[in-house]
């Protein structure tokens, strides 16, 4: 099924979205207006914040056109269980064996108000959104409501869950291989040969299934992209993602793990370099003057900014309080539920009632909740005169990792202080600092 957009300029103003592959691309006017009704004059009004009309042959989301972020989200990260198999030392997520999962009919009633307001993408994640008892049936359940559907699993899954998805059309898995064997099975012990026997087994019974292999980048892994690229050609992976590692680790031992800027412009020229030789599909989170040699995202386009609250969000879930928390990037605080309320205010856009689903399009029109995403006077003062970020190169520093935490008073306006902190703080990883 197609559904085509109209949005701002910043966001390609048309574009069309086939909800069976999951595949956004922009088209000219042209294209657009031949799938306007006859009538569609008559029926336009850019007042309304989102307007859905039937077209010809595609669904026509229009309305208000917001310059600093999509009418809605293209993309939602959903947490929909805390639940998780594995205790990885980096994980950014406080989850845990045992843990909650969200309930099921709330699950589906999102799935009816973003499946109508035309959310492109769910990404289902925790925890291990496999363990949630109706994984399989939420799977479903987006599907008929027109959402694509991917999944963000560490590979661990059960018999049952695999051999149903070697079932699935239009399969999409996102899964954790952090290098080689060895450097794998010390982040995750002994998970590697069942990760890959796993993932090797979808895609033999499941040939159409796509596979994104996920890399958070360590001082461990970082001369293993050549290794990388064999695995993800081993199990036919589409692409493969290399994260560099967050300072928000659940083990503080793990930032002794980070790389330096240095050492990520080495593990960018070594993917490319692996690329052409083996070939495979990468991306990574700094693209410079090597834009063309990744994987494009099919969904967020990422021009001026990280797409975190401007393109996509995350949807939690709070069990002590029975709602639902809307936040930019599951790397800040406001994922952390002991986190203090406020250090975690000015990264949560808000919090709903399960049984008021519709007060989360009220979240994300609101300006004020996402200063910190959609304000781009906030970017680093050598990032806004960058030219990788008028180019469209370099999404700019990230107000996220770009953060001292510990020097935040939480008794003063911690807004204001990560203001400053953001202005004057370039990226950790700037691509241009390390050539200059």
């Amino acid at each position: 099924m197609l559904r085509i957009f109209q949005e701002a300029p910043e966001f390609d103003e048309f574009s069309k979205f086939d909800t069976e592959t999951g595949m956004l691309e922009t088209i000219p006017l042209e294209e657009f207006r031949a799938f306007l009704p006859d009538n569609y004059a008559d029926l336009i009004d850019f007042n309304e914040p989102i307007q859905r009309i039937e077209g010809k042959g595609a669904t026509i989301f229009t309305g208000e056109l917001p310059e600093t972020h999509v009418r809605f989200p293209r993309r939602i990260y959903f947490q929909i269980t805390r639940n998780c198999n594995l205790k990885c030392d980096y994980c950014f997520i406080e989850s845990k064996k045992g843990d909650t999962d969200v309930p099921t009919s709330a699950i589906f009633d999102v799935a009816e108000f973003m499946g109508e307001n035309g959310l492109m993408e769910v990404r289902l994640t925790g925890g291990e959104p496999t363990i949630h008892p109706d994984f399989l049936d939420i799977m479903h359940k987006f599907n008929e409501e027109q959402v694509y559907v991917s999944v963000a699993t560490n590979g661990m899954m059960s018999r049952r869950i695999i051999d149903a998805l070697c079932e699935e059309l239009n399969l999409w898995l996102l899964c954790s291989v952090d290098g080689n064997k060895e450097t794998h099975n010390r982040y995750r012990p002994g998970t590697f040969d069942k990760i890959i026997s796993n993932l090797r087994h979808i895609k033999e019974r499941n040939p159409s299934s796509r596979i994104r292999l996920t890399t958070v980048l360590t001082k461990e892994n970082k001369d293993q992209m050549y290794d990388l690229g064999e695995i993800c050609k081993s199990v036919d992976a589409e692409s493969i993602t290399v994260i560099p590692l967050r300072p928000q680790v659940r083990n503080p031992s793990m930032l002794n793990d980070m790389v330096t800027a240095g050492e990520f412009k080495q593990v960018i020229e070594d993917l490319i370099e692996a690329k052409d030789k083996i070939g495979f599909n990468f991306t990574t989170t700094i693209e410079t003057d090597y834009k063309e040699k990744f994987f494009s995202d099919p969904v967020f386009r990422k021009k001026s900014s990280c797409a975190a609250g401007r393109e996509g969000t995350n949807l939690d879930y709070d069990a002590k309080n029975n709602q639902f928390l809307v936040y930019g990037c599951s790397y800040s605080p406001a994922s952390d539920l002991n986190a203090a309320p406020e250090l975690r205010k000015p990264f949560l856009a808000g919090a709903f009632p399960l049984d008021n689903i519709p007060m989360f399009l009220n979240i994300w029109r609101d300006e004020s909740a996402w200063t910190l995403f959609r304000d781009l006077s906030i970017k680093s003062e050598d990032c806004r005169e960058c030219e990788y970020l008028a180019n469209h190169q370099c999404v700019g520093s990230c107000p996220i990792q770009n953060v001292d935490y510990d020097s935040l008073s939480v008794d003063g306006k911690v807004l204001e202080q990560l203001r400053e902190q953001i202005t004057h703080t370039g990226e950790w990883y700037c691509y241009k600092e390390v050539i200059g």
